[in-house]
């Protein structure tokens, strides 16, 4: 489904930010041409430009997850067509933690359009479901750009101590009964007061404390 259109845009784009080849004044000027013959000029101009492409599956699908979004963020891409391409992302890495919170807001609207509540989005409503999810591209945005470990997507942070840390499971006892049921509790003080990365508040608060660390460190 590639519009080779997007090569010629390509070019057009690398010769305004004063990048010059043969080939990239060719592929420029290829609009409405066939497929391959635009993309002979396209592998022209990268060897001759001597531009590296050598990326992992891995590395070329961040790379993607982060344009798409700032196509969402910059309104040149609709919220909800920028979130399928998100869960395409998020199928393709194995519900890897860098992406998962889009699956589990894809979720939540359809548990909000079936049963009218949510399970990992508490301020998800129907009203906000656009607003909601373009948000979270703007923190997927953030996040990226702060450079933050992998295991900052398994952290919370604690209302009672302020401990940024992995949470634990606790188990609780129901009232007037035997039985027990598991809850997750700060790692640090076993208080269940504590807002997960996952959430958007949690990583919002997240977020902004890391940024106050930095600058108290620095």
């Amino acid at each position: 489904g590639f519009d080779s259109q997007k090569y010629v845009d390509w070019a057009i784009d690398l010769l305004y930010a004063d990048f010059e080849s043969e080939s990239l004044i060719i592929l420029a000027g290829l609009n409405g041409y066939d497929t391959e013959e635009k993309e002979e000029y396209f592998w022209k101009s990268i060897e001759e430009l001597q531009i590296d492409i050598k990326k992992s599956d891995y590395e070329l699908i961040e790379n993607y997850a982060l344009f798409t979004a700032r196509q969402v963020v910059e309104n040149k891409l609709k919220v909800l067509d920028g979130l399928n391409i998100m869960l395409e992302i998020v199928r393709a890495t194995d519900y890897d933690a860098k992406y998962r919170q889009f699956s589990d807001i894809d979720e939540d609207i359809d548990f909000l359009n079936h049963y009218e509540y949510t399970i990992f989005n508490s301020g998800l409503r129907k009203d906000n479901v656009e607003e909601y999810v373009k948000s979270e591209f703007e923190l997927f945005i953030e996040v990226e750009s702060l450079n933050l470990d992998d295991n900052i997507f398994n952290k919370s942070i604690c209302d009672k101590c302020g401990l940024i840390a992995k949470p634990k499971l606790k188990n609780k006892r129901k009232l007037f009964t035997s039985k027990t049921y598991q809850i997750w509790v700060c790692g640090n003080c076993g208080s269940d007061k504590i807002e997960h990365f996952s959430s958007q508040t949690g990583k919002k608060r997240i977020i902004e404390r890391l940024k106050e660390d930095k600058k108290t460190y620095t």
